[in-house]
């Protein structure tokens, strides 16, 4: 493994959407997002995705200057327009503006369409809930073909639509962070398996006949196969409430085929964001809270666990892992350095 300092990570993202014309404060958003995804243990959606986002530069399918625009403002309601930029520029300014209206009224409910991916959920979850607040999100995925086939069904007519809920925690706890697809395994997990020829797990994917199948490569097929919703009938459930919430409120479209599918992912969402200190008294709230993660906590693990955690511990493990360095796989490593090298940025030092 590779190991560089955070902030030489950071540099080095900067200096290469620099070198593709990215605005600067928007490359310092971006850079942010993928380090803290790194950082978090979310390797997919992490330095690695930068190959990835000079295709999307050189296709058109993302803004390199585009910027969030609120087109409808109603004071606990405010509607955004992506316009195509790095959705993690565009959705840290959604946030920030909807964590605003959270401190003047207490709620608010805010869409986005027409962003470049999004990236890490987990990471605007953490967000909201380091401003004491409460989140609950849903993101469709659009301008891609399908990937994942409805309950029931033998051909892909969904994406991987995540959900993200978040919040705080009391007595210095990491923040609360469920951030989930609603298929079985996500489409970048099979990608993976695939090439190290390793099987799927048992439901997660299909064949292009609609049988049920562990290789993964048959997603990658000339005729591909489709992942499986998680929990049959409840991921499926989620997922259309998820598709239909992001895609029609926000004014961005869903994946139905009249609408453009460029290859790249383009994201809508529909979040709601709380202040959780209601009237029930905030000192009975912690200590309830509390009083739950203890009972959780106390649960005698089962064979192969050390521990029981709640969501959101996974990730702050790892950030505390990872408090002064990136470790960083060799291939995705050599994936950065021919990218550093058509770009003419140089390398950090591992």
């Amino acid at each position: 493994m590779m190991k560089i300092t955070l902030d030489s990570a950071r540099q080095f993202a900067r200096s290469i959407l620099a070198a593709q014309g990215v605005p600067a404060d928007i490359a310092d958003d971006v850079a942010e997002h993928l380090v803290e995804a790194d950082r978090s243990g979310y390797v997919s959606h992490g330095l690695s995705i930068l190959p990835n986002y000079r295709r999307a530069i050189e296709s058109g399918n993302v803004n390199p200057t585009g910027r969030a625009a609120c087109v409808l403002d109603r004071d606990m309601l405010m509607v955004f327009d992506g316009n195509g930029g790095f959705g993690q520029h565009v959705g840290k300014t959604v946030m920030t503006r909807a964590i605003e209206r959270v401190r003047q009224h207490g709620h608010c409910i805010v869409t986005l369409r027409k962003s470049h991916h999004l990236g890490r959920m987990g990471h605007y979850g953490e967000m909201v809930a380091s401003a004491g607040f409460v989140l609950l999100s849903f993101t469709n995925v659009i301008n891609r073909p399908p990937v994942v086939a409805p309950f029931g069904g033998r051909v892909p007519r969904l994406t991987t639509n995540p959900l993200c809920f978040a919040g705080p925690m009391p007595n210095g706890r990491p923040p609360l962070v469920v951030d989930i697809a609603t298929s079985a395994i996500a489409i970048n997990k099979a990608r993976v398996l695939a090439e190290k020829g390793e099987p799927a797990p048992e439901n997660s994917i299909i064949d292009a006949e609609g049988n049920p199948t562990t290789d993964a490569g048959v997603m990658f097929d000339d005729q591909p196969g489709s992942l499986l919703p998680f929990g049959a009938h409840k991921g499926y459930g989620l997922g259309v409430v998820a598709e239909l919430l992001a895609g029609v409120l926000s004014g961005g479209g869903t994946i139905q085929p009249d609408n453009p599918r460029g290859g790249v992912a383009t994201n809508n969402l529909f979040a709601v964001l709380l202040n959780p200190e209601l009237d029930l008294g905030i000192n009975w709230e912690r200590e309830e809270v509390e009083a739950f993660v203890r009972y959780l906590h106390d649960t005698p693990p089962a064979p192969g666990f050390d521990q029981v955690q709640y969501p959101g511990e996974y990730e702050a493990m790892h950030r505390a892992a990872a408090a002064t360095h990136l470790e960083i796989n060799p291939k995705i490593w050599s994936h950065l350095a021919a990218l550093a090298g058509d770009l003419g940025v140089d390398m950090p030092a591992a």
